[in-house]
């Protein structure tokens, strides 16, 4: 986590002109990276499960508001957003828009179900820390909680490098029907997409990434096999969901399913597989 705040402060600072109110971002990048310090440094000091447990989710906790502030700082590399690049690629790669191909089998109740789908990213941060919590695998949470943060802080980084406004807004007034409508999610997820999701947050997909970071990482951490098939089916409908409901390009799915195997990938090397399969086991 210091290392993402690390590198986007320095994004930020060179880029201020283009971010805004970039003192304050670099103010609160501070104030979090000496929370996280002091975390460290007091946890070798204290036996307590608590504080063991402050510093092990408090990464995971700051995912969302880091989130915002990760769509204030896309701007600060280019200036600008980058959606025509992307539509460029789509064109060469595919000869069309994925997104644009979905419109033929849309419908009400897979509008519903897809946003249930959607939704179900969330539920990554809650449902298996507290499973872990609960029958007490400090090790494989602690892999779990760095699996989720390198997805998430990786994608964050990504959207400074290639910051898109995403299809709904470069593709409006080609979409066949023009909106979306289901019943109950889809009305509500739509409402959040519009008030709490910046633009230049789409490539990588940081739902993507995050919930098959989740699946992975959950592999290792001794919970039943059905749990495991569960994470990653949901992993699979959040895939297909972030495209078909216009939110992201195909090419930013790829890249967070991109990055949810680097982050896996890291998160073993770092936490070594044994310990973390012995602690569940």
């Amino acid at each position: 986590m210091l290392a993402y705040l690390g590198i986007a402060a320095v994004a930020v600072a060179l880029g201020r002109r283009h971010v805004t109110d970039a003192r304050s971002v670099l103010i609160a990048y501070g104030a979090l990276a000496l929370f996280t310090a002091g975390c460290a440094a007091v946890e070798p000091w204290s036996d307590s499960r608590a504080v063991r447990r402050v510093r092990t989710l408090h990464p995971l906790a700051f995912v969302g508001p880091l989130f915002a502030s990760a769509g204030a700082q896309a701007p600060a590399l280019h200036g600008r957003l980058l959606d025509r690049t992307m539509l460029t690629w789509e064109e060469h790669l595919f000869g069309t828009h994925p997104n644009l191909l979905l419109d033929s089998v849309a419908s009400r109740p897979l509008n519903e179900a897809l946003s249930i789908g959607y939704s179900c990213y969330y539920l990554c941060f809650v449902l298996p820390p507290a499973y872990l919590i609960l029958r007490g695998l400090d090790r494989a949470l602690e892999h779990y909680v760095l699996c989720m943060c390198l997805a998430s802080y990786l994608c964050f980084l990504g959207f400074i490098a290639l910051p898109l406004a995403g299809p709904l807004t470069s593709l409006a007034g080609a979409f066949s029907p023009p909106h979306l409508h289901g019943y109950l999610a889809q009305p509500l997820q739509a409402w959040l997409m519009k008030n709490a999701d910046p633009p230049g947050t789409c490539f990588p997909s940081s739902h993507v990434a995050g919930a098959w970071a989740a699946a992975l990482a959950l592999r290792t951490s001794g919970a039943p096999r059905a749990a495991t098939r569960l994470m990653a089916t949901t992993a699979a409908v959040v895939t297909v969901a972030v495209v078909y409901c216009r939110y992201h390009y195909a090419l930013d799915a790829a890249a967070g399913a991109a990055v949810a195997g680097l982050a896996a990938r890291t998160a073993v090397r770092l936490t070594k597989p044994s310990s973390v399969q012995g602690a569940a086991g």
